[in-house]
């Protein structure tokens, strides 16, 4: 199957998905609209994504192209003007597409409606084409994309550099924790302080996990509490290794959203069989059945500091019994295998109507 994936400039979307298809052994070509990036020399991401096996970066020459296309994917998003002004060539010979829509839930619902109807009206005629509708950050009960087809979300998996290079991988993913050992730290916070709608919520808890502070930690007796926050501009993060650690030690993961809705941390925390602490509205959107007291705490109306306090009041039996439950999840929804399959299904490129 020929696959391409359009999209502005690469990003960590574009590289689950890259990863994904390759771990299915799919090849990707790989075309960026923005020339600056292409310049450059490659870092970060795309340097990750140039090494995966099976994918290609291909040139923006239209005497490059193939005669058919078997499956286009369209990243629209995060920009989906700028994305959309080079769809055309690709979409003419693409036999199917796949619309990974800027419209989601992360713009609010007239603002995403707009988005929607720009990405169909630049596709023009090829936007029959589209047998797959993929949201990053979840979907309203009802929108204009709806009526074209089958929504979907794509789901998230952990950070690139867990997937990437293989020592991190097997520390990620093995399955080397005990969900009946009592573990030493209650919660934690591991990341940006940024964007600013994270820093609200870590101003509102951060007091929590101080000792001293005008609000003491809620940690029961022989339990701390672990904060580690740095900001973009100096991101002075946790080693690798030591950041999984804290993940094994820790019952619960404090998992504000970011630039995006999903983040990394939730599934990262389940690998690991910390519980993660995550806004209520966002359950939905990770694709591996999260609820409530089974195997995630959820936030209700932005009440992060009464929900860190609800954490101190859980007895051991009852986190031993959530992490249980994750640990039960791994082979139906948390093994990358199963994963990323679950994600080509969804895209389009494995199973029915590949």
């Amino acid at each position: 199957m020929s696959v391409w994936h359009l999209v502005f400039a690469t990003d960590s979307l574009t590289y689950t998905i890259a990863k994904a298809l390759s771990q299915g052994g799919h090849g990707m070509f790989v075309r960026t609209v923005d020339r600056d990036q292409d310049s450059r020399p490659p870092e970060g991401i795309q340097k990750r994504l140039r090494d995966t096996p099976r994918v290609t970066f291909v040139a923006q020459d239209e005497s490059a192209l193939p005669c058919v296309i078997d499956r286009l994917i369209v990243q629209a998003f995060p920009r989906p003007v700028e994305s959309l002004d080079h769809v055309r060539p690709l979409a003419r010979r693409a036999r199917k597409i796949t619309l990974i829509t800027a419209g989601d839930r992360s713009s609010p619902w007239r603002t995403a409606l707009a988005l929607q109807w720009l990405e169909v009206r630049r596709l023009g005629r090829h936007a029959r084409k589209i047998d797959r509708i993929v949201y990053k950050d979840g979907f309203y009960p009802r929108d204009l994309l709806g009526f074209v087809a089958p929504r979907q979300v794509i789901g998230f998996d952990v950070h690139s550099q867990f997937l990437h290079d293989p020592l991190l991988y097997r520390a990620m993913h093995a399955r080397d924790w005990n969900p009946d050992h009592q573990r030493p730290i209650l919660a934690n916070f591991l990341g940006s302080q940024d964007p600013g709608t994270r820093k609200c919520v870590l101003d509102a808890v951060r007091p929590l996990f101080h000792p001293g502070d005008a609000s003491p930690a809620p940690a029961p007796v022989g339990k701390t509490m672990l904060w580690h926050e740095y900001s973009d501009a100096a991101p002075i993060g946790v080693p690798p290794v030591e950041f999984v650690r804290m993940l094994t030690d820790s019952d619960f993961t404090l998992c504000p959203r970011g630039y995006s809705l999903v983040t990394h941390r939730p599934i990262e925390a389940l690998l690991r069989g910390s519980i993660p602490v995550l806004a209520s509205d966002e359950l939905d959107l990770y694709g591996v059945d999260l609820k409530d007291g089974e195997n995630c705490i959820e936030v209700k109306n932005g009440r992060w500091a009464e929900t860190i306090h609800r954490l101190g009041t859980l007895v051991e039996d009852e986190i031993i019994r959530m992490r249980r439950r994750i640990a039960a999840m791994f082979e139906s929804h948390l093994n990358y295998d199963t994963m990323s399959r679950r994600m080509r299904i969804c895209l389009g490129v494995d199973g029915h109507g590949a």
